[in-house]
């Protein structure tokens, strides 16, 4: 005897939407964790607003 399962369309949408947003939080928390990319992302940051980049047309 087979069950009939019925699932609402939305429902599913949702889910996998938060799904989608559970692991690009979890991916960030990883990343945050991470002393050497926090290090570089900081540095990173500071060289940004210092201007201190290359232009991509000159390249």
């Amino acid at each position: 005897m087979g069950a009939t399962i019925s699932v609402n369309k939305q429902a599913l949408q949702d889910l996998i939407r938060v799904k989608s947003e559970f692991d690009t939080i979890v991916e960030s928390l990883e990343l945050m964790s991470n002393k050497k990319f926090m290090k570089s992302y900081k540095k990173a940051k500071e060289q940004i607003k210092k201007r201190e980049f290359v232009d991509w047309n000159e390249l």
